[in-house]
């Protein structure tokens, strides 16, 4: 019987559940080829788990959040112990079939993450573990297709996975996202002023305190200070740079319906808010970006004054994306 990727979390797991066992333990010369013959064992065993349809998605979802109440209603005598039983078992069932129809979706994301320091049997396990989370948490009545939610969970558990992999020095996962947002700062201000940025206009573009900013800059230099040099040997640094000529592999599964996403995301927001918004990071179809400066000319506003739009919109769509996450 081929042995089985994790699925599982400490509070269930699904019906394919189980893990490969430590193939790494074996100590002769045909480790690799056990490592491939376990990949390749799971994929043909996924490949028999049909995908969903959006209405599927939507039904099992509605099955697995009615779980969440059921206990509540039980209590308060709404539902019966023969309904409260009923509602457990199909959203176990609901669960496990979300779960089971996505594992392709898995793969496809781990594949980018290789070369990195991990295996991919150890990346495929992360990103199950961010699959799962994923179904726990999705709400069907947003609208937007359970892959495109699933994504980001799958790509977060593994990114987290790989980066405590490379780092000498643990970084907090939640500091690393801080450093990923400075990055983006300083390349926006960068843009903007035409110079590197101080860290106090760096606080203020980020929202947060100088002294905030002063140890994500000291995290940063930490990074970059230990090396580029990864944990199998291979140049950390040209590995991250993206090929812009090859599309990531999830990329072709989440692009209709991320755009469908960021269209729903954009109508949370004011007219004069998403336009701002799509000029400056390129969703205008033609996919350049505009500086401040530029924005202000084409809809007749001061720099300043779009600057504080463009704050304005990216602290609503924040706050929905963490209700929503």
């Amino acid at each position: 019987m081929p042995r089985k990727l994790r699925t599982d979390t400490p509070h269930g797991s699904a019906t394919n559940g189980g893990r490969l066992n430590d193939l790494a333990s074996y100590r002769n010369p045909h480790v690799g080829a056990r490592l491939e013959s376990g990949i390749t064992d799971y994929l043909r065993e996924i490949k028999h788990f049909e995908l969903l349809t959006p209405e599927e998605e939507q039904e099992l979802g509605q099955r697995i959040r009615a779980a969440r109440d059921c206990e509540l209603r039980f209590a308060q005598g709404e539902i019966t112990l023969d309904e409260r039983e009923t509602i457990l078992r199909e959203a176990a069932f609901a669960r496990d079939r979300m779960i089971q129809a996505n594992l392709r979706l898995v793969i496809s994301v781990a594949k980018h993450f290789r070369n990195r320091g991990l295996p991919m049997e150890d990346l495929v396990n992360e990103g199950n573990v961010g699959l799962v989370n994923a179904v726990d948490r999705f709400d069907p009545e947003v609208g937007s297709r359970f892959s495109t939610y699933a994504g980001y969970w799958i790509d977060q558990a593994i990114r987290r996975a790989v980066q405590s992999a490379q780092q000498i020095i643990h970084i907090p996962s939640y500091l690393m996202e801080h450093i990923g947002g400075m990055r983006i700062a300083l390349r926006e201000l960068e843009e903007e002023h035409g110079r590197q940025p101080t860290l106090e206009e760096l606080a203020d573009h980020m929202g947060i305190s100088p002294r905030k900013a002063k140890a994500i800059a000291h995290a940063i230099r930490s990074c970059t200070s230990r090396g580029s040099t990864s944990a199998d040997g291979d140049d950390a640094l040209a590995e991250s740079i993206p090929d812009t000529r090859t599309p990531q592999p999830h990329d072709a599964i989440l692009s209709a319906s991320d755009t469908d996403f960021v269209t729903q995301m954009l109508a949370r927001i004011s007219d004069r808010e998403a336009v701002v918004l799509k000029l400056r990071y390129g969703l205008n179809g033609g996919g350049k970006r505009l500086t401040l400066k530029q924005i202000g000319e084409t809809v007749g506003l001061t720099r300043e004054r779009v600057r504080q739009i463009e704050k304005e919109a990216k602290r609503k769509l924040e706050e929905y994306v963490e209700r929503y996450l």
